[in-house]
């Protein structure tokens, strides 16, 4: 158990395609992402449009999945489309130390239950509280050392960027 809560911690501090045509890896990986459940009805100051809320859930699966992909593979080049700042910094350095270790994760996503709490009123920063089914798993090579069913809930900023939404903050709640 104890080896499960730390598990649980690191992926809060922390929280393939291969040689395929452009057009058909995004076709591969959209089909491949989480499901997201998006609520606004608590949104705040400002109303979150029904186009802003299609984006918001899409681009925060694409940052589930890329995540889930990175500690998988212990690559942080792959979180480069989707994360910036804080989440950014503290994934790659737990990719980091999962290489020194020898082992990585792997996040079997269940999907995610997201509350957005909070809509900046010029429209480039969103807070979401997120409600996520998963298993995790902690591998050696091809071999689980450690698996178990979690139900985690994730404090996000988002932050809009270009034409996409980036995870800029993404933080456990302990205790939940």
């Amino acid at each position: 158990m104890k080896l499960g809560i730390r598990l649980v911690s690191c992926m809060a501090a922390i929280v393939t395609v291969a040689l395929l045509a452009p057009a058909v890896a995004d076709s591969v990986r959209a089909a491949n992402l989480p499901a997201v459940s998006l609520n606004v009805s608590g949104a705040g100051p400002r109303e979150v449009e029904e186009t802003t809320q299609r984006s918001v859930a899409r681009d925060y699966a694409a940052a589930w999945q890329a995540m889930a992909e990175a500690l998988d593979q212990n690559r942080a080049d792959l979180l480069a489309a989707n994360f910036i700042g804080t989440a950014d910094d503290k994934l790659s350095a737990g990719i980091a130390e999962q290489r020194k270790t020898g082992l990585h994760q792997r996040i079997v996503d269940k999907g995610h239950t997201v509350d957005v709490v909070f809509y900046s009123p010029e429209g480039s920063a969103m807070e979401l509280h997120d409600t996520a089914r998963l298993q995790l798993q902690v591998l050696d090579g091809n071999n689980v050392i450690h698996s178990e069913d979690a139900t985690v809930r994730y404090v996000t900023l988002l932050t809009a960027a270009e034409n996409s939404w980036k995870v800029r903050v993404i933080e456990a709640v302990p205790g939940f």
